[in-house]
């Protein structure tokens, strides 16, 4: 199964790839259809408690046209006096094709690692729809719905295989010409039991510096209904971070 996952993980990036690569683009038209982030952060404190909080975390588009491509990356890790306290690693690969004005059809791909909330690896695979609810300035919804398959390798109790059922969305509003506020909220429904669902919500504002460089401020909440036991359901990230956009 694990194998499997991994075939359609790479099928949902690759493939329409290597169909957009027929039609070799000049330089120019090449570099205008990439677009990214990077992103770091960094807190530190001393005193009674020395403590220290690291962030990595990129993002890449490729959007030729009808179809789209996105990958992205993050890592995080929490000391305390010396002691690694939190540590996590995620990446999620998106492929979307226009059907209409407002409608997307996408597949997508993610892992996590996450130790200190007990999941040693976690696999996703999901397939669905997105429509776009509001497209007018200065405003943008996109709402998400699909279904898929999690493999999730637990540190404590049984590793879990579920069929599910997806529905997301996501929002942008353009405060100013170098501001912005967005929000990703996602849903995953178990299919096996309807016990083990999840949540998870990230609010971010961002405003930008110079012509390259902004200041996120970003809260991220992550939530499982049935937790790995012996941790807590819910996780938490706040964060500043400085970001380079290309």
């Amino acid at each position: 199964m694990l194998r499997q996952q991994i075939l359609t993980l790479a099928s949902l990036v690759l493939l329409p790839g290597l169909a957009a690569g027929q039609n070799a683009p000049d330089d120019e038209e090449e570099t205008d259809r990439w677009s990214g982030t990077a992103e770091v952060s960094a807190i530190a404190t001393s005193g009674n408690s020395d403590t220290r909080t690291f962030g990595l975390g990129g993002e890449v588009v490729f959007d030729p046209g009808t179809w789209k491509w996105m990958a992205r990356v993050a890592h995080v890790e929490t000391e305390a006096d010396d002691v690694l306290r939190a540590r996590s690693q995620s990446a999620l690969l998106e492929a979307s094709r226009t059907m209409s004005e407002r409608l997307d059809l996408y597949g997508r791909g993610g892992y996590l690692r996450d130790l200190f909330a007990g999941i040693e690896r976690r696999l996703t695979t999901e397939a669905g729809l997105a429509y776009q609810v509001i497209a007018t300035e200065p405003h943008s919804l996109q709402l998400l719905g699909g279904a898929g398959f999690t493999r999730e390798q637990r540190l404590a109790g049984d590793d879990l295989s579920l069929g599910t059922a997806n529905a997301a969305g996501r929002y942008a509003w353009a405060l100013t010409a170098t501001s912005q506020l967005t929000e990703e909220a996602a849903f995953v429904a178990d299919l096996s039991t309807g016990d083990n669902w999840r949540f998870s919500n990230e609010v971010a504002a961002t405003a930008a510096l110079s012509n390259r460089l902004s200041l996120k401020v970003s809260h991220k909440l992550s939530y499982l209904n049935e937790p790995v036991p012996g941790f807590r359901k819910t996780d938490t990230i706040l964060a500043v971070a400085l970001v380079a956009n290309f």
